[in-house]
């Protein structure tokens, strides 16, 4: 047994009575509540008040010292197979479709080896910013998705016990419904990936495709996690056309929809409706503000005689989702990391504490902030299936984030400042592999 006394445990991540603020302080700034965390093995036991859990001899007792203490991160949309490729694969105007090109180009150097060598390095990175939880996309087609099955199954296995690591097998709708969906469904069921994902497109037959693409998912037993509405076009609803095709199909199992961008820019009436859609169909909303900031809104002068693009021009608008009408509406959310150092997202480290730093930022989270945490904790949790994660609460696993930080101030003034980690009932080191370990 190992008491962890004077843990500042945002309310969030709190079980009741004790997810609401003690009266000292406001939640609307400082969204904590001090707490002992009692932790058996890999458990947590026990939370209660500061000082309110006796100790024996055979207890174990840190004192924290009045610090920010989260519960591990969860990261629930990632790209595990293209991460790590911006050396050899990059995309020097940022344009989403010449990512698609770039890295279509880069997936035939995706050998076995070469896929370890990159997810693994990604994982270490994770886990030594404290994440414990990631869900995965796995590109799935005529010519990729083996080998990334292969290797995320294998690394799943590997990580047992630190990251639980979940597999969305990736496919096109369009290729889906001609002819790919055989080999999709054979690679899901043969690596027991999460759900079937894809990118569905605005065309006259998306709603016969996502309802073949459901009546895959129920044949295989697993949900569906989507990218959806990933751009600045208005006329763009395919969120809202699978919140239809859920209601449609009484389709039984957890869906997912990540990006959503453009519903930011739909009239209000409309978004409003949607939003109420979506969450009369159960979906879990999932926004990727670092990556979306990145893609949305590049423009450029108009091309010159010679050939030459265009000058780069300002972006006026932001990409992300409508988080907090999602939030009005009881619609369960999560921000996550998305690609990390490939032709969509030059730059990251799988750091869940810096994708809630700067959602906190693009989004304007901060007039949230009580529930701010839940974006990357309980929220994805919920998402992932995952009830024992992303909370400090008896019966969850007893992996915590003991930051340098006292308060959310702190945390959000000083991005960098220090963390140690628990695990279970020791504090293990943070250490972060050197890029050398790539090659």
């Amino acid at each position: 047994m190992h008491l962890y006394r004077r843990a500042r445990v945002p309310l969030a991540c709190l079980p009741d009575p004790l997810c609401h603020s003690s009266g000292l302080l406001d939640p609307r700034i400082e969204p904590w509540r001090e707490c002992d965390v009692l932790v058996n093995g890999a458990r947590i036991v026990e939370v209660a008040d500061g000082g309110s859990i006796p100790t024996t001899p055979e207890t174990a007792c840190t004192d924290l010292g009045g610090v920010l203490v989260w519960p591990g991160l969860l990261d629930v949309h990632t790209h595990l197979d293209k991460a790590h490729t911006w050396d050899r694969a990059p995309n020097p105007r940022g344009e989403f479709w010449d990512a698609i090109r770039v890295l279509g180009a880069d997936s035939k150097l995706w050998t076995e080896e070469d896929l370890y060598r990159r997810a693994s390095f990604a994982l270490e990175c994770a886990w030594a910013h404290g994440t414990v939880a990631i869900r995965t996309h796995v590109d799935t087609g005529d010519e990729v998705g083996a080998n990334g099955h292969a290797v995320m199954s294998r690394l799943r296995e590997e990580w047992r016990g630190r990251i639980t690591l979940q597999t969305v097998s990736l496919c096109s709708l369009d290729a889906f419904a001609k002819g790919g969906a055989k080999r999709i469904c054979e690679l899901t069921a043969r690596y027991k990936a999460t759900a079937l994902g894809g990118f569905p497109q605005p065309n006259p037959d998306l709603p016969r495709q996502l309802d073949s693409l459901m009546a895959a998912a129920c044949e295989l037993g697993v949900g569906l996690d989507l990218h959806v509405d990933e751009s600045g076009l208005v006329e763009a609803e395919c969120l809202r056309a699978t919140a239809e095709a859920v209601l449609r199909n009484n389709f039984p199992h957890p869906v997912a929809c990540g990006h959503n961008c453009s519903l930011a820019i739909h009239d209000t009436v409309r978004a409003l409706d949607t939003i109420a859609l979506v969450k009369a169909a159960g979906i879990g909303i999932i926004s990727l503000p670092l990556c979306n900031l990145y893609l949305q809104g590049r423009g450029r002068t108009a091309p010159t005689a010679d050939g030459e693009h265009g000058r780069p021009l300002t972006p006026r608008w932001r990409g992300v989702t409508l988080l907090h009408e999602f939030i009005d509406a009881g619609v369960p959310i999560a921000c996550a990391s998305d690609n990390v150092r490939d032709a969509f997202y030059a730059w990251g480290d799988l750091d869940a504490m810096e994708v809630y730093q700067q959602s906190i930022r693009i989004a304007h989270l901060d007039t949230r902030l009580d529930v701010s945490p839940a974006v990357v904790t309980t929220g994805p949790a919920s998402i992932m299936g995952l009830p024992d994660h992303g909370c400090i609460a008896p019966g969850a696993r007893a992996d915590l984030l003991v930051l340098e930080a006292r308060t959310f101030n702190e945390l959000l003034a000083r991005p960098d400042a220090r963390r140690r980690l628990v695990n279970g009932e020791a504090i293990r080191a943070v250490q972060r592999p050197a890029y050398s370990a790539l090659g």
